[in-house]
């Protein structure tokens, strides 16, 4: 490690490619993390040709990784391919095949020992799907997943006659007057309520806990939300970082 001083970071997902650039020293977990995104790996070939080392958690997305461990290996730059484990950086898995449990949420559970200032905290991921993890101290408890606000909308306009929408994002909870307004608010509290009840799990083990929020649909409820939720762009990327000390 000490002849390496940089690092790329790549959180590929379904959609996009968010990647950030780190130093690499003992204050890593301090930097802030400037993210960016594109839409294909072959986008990113300065980037790793600037790089010591590139460490990446991947969703699916097959063509792409071929694609980067090819660049990689032209461009000599090492790779690192973060996987679920049963048991990593002081955290265990609660899956019984730990394999299942996808790396975006495993890598964030990780994260968020470093954010939360209670053992016991939440990570909820509002995305295309929602996503609950619950840890107390060293151990993943287990958690949910649930169709995220754009995928809720979708089936509910699909599957029921009568019942129409807009391209709309709320960032606020309000009644609605007609029935655009409606679906949108509805699918907004079913995602508060996704949130509430895993804050009913938390209270059931401990009195202080910590909820941490992230992904793309954090700005439906970050409006008024309480001081003990804490929101982070990309809690991947951050936990990535635990990576480039092994």
């Amino acid at each position: 490690m000490s002849e390496q001083t940089n690092a790329l970071l790549l959180d590929i997902g379904n959609s996009f490619i968010k990647s950030a650039h780190v130093k690499i020293s003992e204050r890593v977990f301090e930097q802030p993390l400037i993210v960016t995104r594109c839409d294909d790996v072959s986008k990113l070939r300065e980037q790793i040709q600037a790089s010591q080392r590139v460490v990446a958690a991947v969703v699916g997305q097959g063509q792409q990784v071929k694609l980067l461990e090819s660049l990689c290996a032209e461009l000599q730059v090492p790779l690192t391919l973060a996987k679920t484990q049963a048991q990593a950086f002081s955290m265990r898995c609660a899956y019984r095949n730990f394999s299942t449990l996808g790396v975006d949420r495993w890598l964030a559970v990780i994260a968020g020992r470093r954010i939360s200032h209670t053992d016991a905290y939440c990570v909820i991921d509002l995305g295309t799907a929602n996503t609950c993890d619950v840890v107390n101290g060293h151990q993943h408890l287990g958690g949910w997943i649930a169709p995220g606000f754009s995928l809720m909308r979708d089936s509910l306009i699909k599957n029921t006659e009568l019942v129409f929408a807009n391209d709309d994002f709320p960032n606020d909870l309000t009644l609605g007057e007609q029935t655009v307004d409606c679906v949108n608010m509805g699918c907004v509290a079913a995602v508060n309520g996704f949130i509430y009840a895993a804050e009913q799990k938390m209270r059931e083990r401990k009195s202080e806990y910590t909820v941490i929020i992230t992904g793309g649909g954090q700005e439906l409820i970050k409006k008024n939300a309480p001081k003990h939720y804490y929101f982070h762009e990309n809690l991947v990327l951050f936990g990535l970082l635990e990576y480039l000390f092994t």
